[in-house]
């Protein structure tokens, strides 16, 4: 325990910034975000802890000290450090940013929200790493019809009405058809014994959602949190201003200015790289002359392209490196030799003893695989959130086809759900050519895309175990359980201890539904 001789005034400010005064472990509070960077900072160079070095930073300047006590004896709740704030602006670019040690951004941990953008905007934003996100969910909302993004490339583009009556379109078929899907599942999902009604109706709900959220066009306007470290930011918004896309120019410039607001030493070098901005340009040319377009409807579907070779020795090997202090190719010699009822006897021991609520231990992590994904944009929207793995992704187009949801189906609105998919994709092939990066904004969110993702077998354990659920969508869930099986054939002796949800009953169901799709896409119903 810290016992420290602080007077009332030092025991006032220390109260108002920290959970206590002498204790080895505390949190802060109220704290300007470049104030804590700063005070973790000083960390590495001073002797004294961060309440002590917090306390001698403040009374650097007594006037200052003097007014921040009598602002907190009258409960004044606007207070102010402009002079604290302004030492640790003038700390930050002297001695770390202008000798390159950016990393002291990291600890500066911010929350934003960005509201009345598009959905395709959020899914370029979420390709950042170190990040955490929510967006307003396609499946609890009824989106606005008249909610969305107009590109101003596209607008002014001699497709600029159309673009608009396509749009028009989409978002009056998605209301139209509401009332009528939610109809057809309440008579296929009653109400069970017991089960409150309103509970009943959100589940109804949200079934029908799941299925008309195919016809929002990514330009459709949402909202998303957005939760992370100055310096991601930084490099977050260097990404933005250096795409061509208007809305991301325009938003990384106004996220910039607002977050200067706050951290107004550590954005001051976030802009545009032409390392970023002229390679992008650069390499869709010569990709476009190695490789070229294909034009293929296929249902929702994962390939495994790459994996680690001698996985179940590697594995192995990693978890008994960690408990012994030999070398690894020593390890790795003795793994290659030991029979199988040995293997499973490590395994077992390692493994077997995670409760609901425990993840594989980081061991797992030294194996990998490539997937190469195709699936609709709706369903990549979720399975992207994972933040383990590692995600390339293409641009999101109308040459894969799109899914049709069995309510949609089922509920008889195929036909006017199909003529508006298909009108959007029939404009989009018009816009392709000259416009690659805008047209994305009309396209539904039931088309296919296609990315890869690179991963570990930990991170699959993740993902078969809370993406197999019954309370996600189908879509996601018929890819996890394609991994699953894939994963299970290969390397048996690990996915005995996954947890994959689906059930015997729900994989005929959803083996079902992709034979469907197929006979769709082949034109065959």
């Amino acid at each position: 325990m810290y016992i420290l001789d602080y007077t009332k005034d030092e025991e006032l400010v220390l109260n108002h910034f920290f959970t206590n005064l002498n204790k080895p472990v505390f949190f802060v509070k109220n704290m300007h975000p470049e104030v804590w960077a700063l005070m973790q900072a000083r960390y590495s160079r001073a002797t004294e802890g961060m309440r002590e070095s917090f306390l001698k930073l403040i009374k650097e300047d007594p006037e200052n000290f003097k007014s921040l006590v009598n602002a907190l004896q009258h409960s004044d709740v606007q207070l102010k450090m402009d002079k604290a704030v302004d030492k640790a602006i003038k700390f930050m670019d002297k001695w770390v940013l202008g000798y390159g040690h950016a990393s002291i951004a990291e600890g500066a941990t911010i929350g934003l929200g960005l509201e009345g953008i598009s959905i395709l905007a959020t899914k370029i934003i979420e390709d950042n790493r170190l990040c955490s996100f929510i967006e307003k969910s396609t499946r609890y909302v009824m989106f606005d019809r008249d909610s969305f993004y107009i590109d101003p490339v596209l607008k002014n583009s001699e497709h600029g009405k159309e673009v608009e009556d396509v749009i028009h379109n989409l978002f009056e078929v998605y209301t139209k058809i509401q009332p009528k899907v939610l109809e057809y599942v309440k008579k296929v999902a009653p109400r069970k014994e017991g089960e409150a009604e309103s509970a009943w109706e959100r589940a109804c709900g949200a079934r029908t959602f799941d299925s008309i959220r195919y016809l929002l066009p990514a330009c459709t306007k949402t909202s998303l949190g957005w939760t992370l470290n100055a310096r991601n930011l930084a490099h977050g918004i260097k990404k933005m201003i250096s795409t061509p896309i208007v809305e991301m120019q325009t938003l990384g410039k106004e996220i910039r200015e607002e977050g200067k607001k706050l951290l107004p030493s550590l954005l001051k070098y976030a802009d545009e790289s032409k390392y970023i901005s002229e390679t992008d340009n650069e390499m869709y040319k010569v990709a476009k002359e190695i490789v070229k377009p294909t034009y293929v409807s296929k249902p929702n579907h994962v390939t495994l392209v790459h994996a680690t070779a001698d996985l179940d020795n590697v594995l192995i090997a990693s978890i008994l490196y960690k408990y012994s202090n030999a070398p690894y190719e020593t390890i790795m010699e003795k793994a290659k030799k030991m029979s199988m009822k040995e293997k499973e006897k490590v395994l077992d021991t390692y493994l077997s003893k995670m409760g609901d609520f425990d993840w594989p231990m980081r061991e797992l992590e030294h194996t990998h695989f490539i997937w190469d994904i195709t699936i609709d944009y709706g369903a990549f929207r979720d399975l992207q959130r994972h933040r383990i793995c590692t995600q390339t992704n293409q641009l999101l187009t109308a040459f894969e086809g799109y899914e049709t949801p069995p309510d949609i189906i089922n509920a008889g609105v195929r036909a006017e759900y199909d003529a508006a998919m298909k009108k959007a994709g029939e404009l989009y092939k018009k816009l392709y050519e000259r416009y690659p990066l805008e047209a994305q904004y009309i396209i539904p969110l039931g088309y296919r895309k296609r990315y890869i993702m690179t991963d570990n077998l930990r991170h699959m354990f993740h993902v078969v175990k809370i993406r197999t659920t019954s309370q996600g969508h189908y879509s996601y869930r018929n890819i996890s359980r394609q991994m699953y099986e894939i994963l299970n054939e290969k390397y048996p002796l690990v996915t005995k201890y996954m947890t994959c949800h689906l059930k015997d009953e729900e994989l005929g169901r959803l083996k079902a539904e992709l034979k469907l799709q197929e006979k769709i896409d082949k034109g065959i119903i």
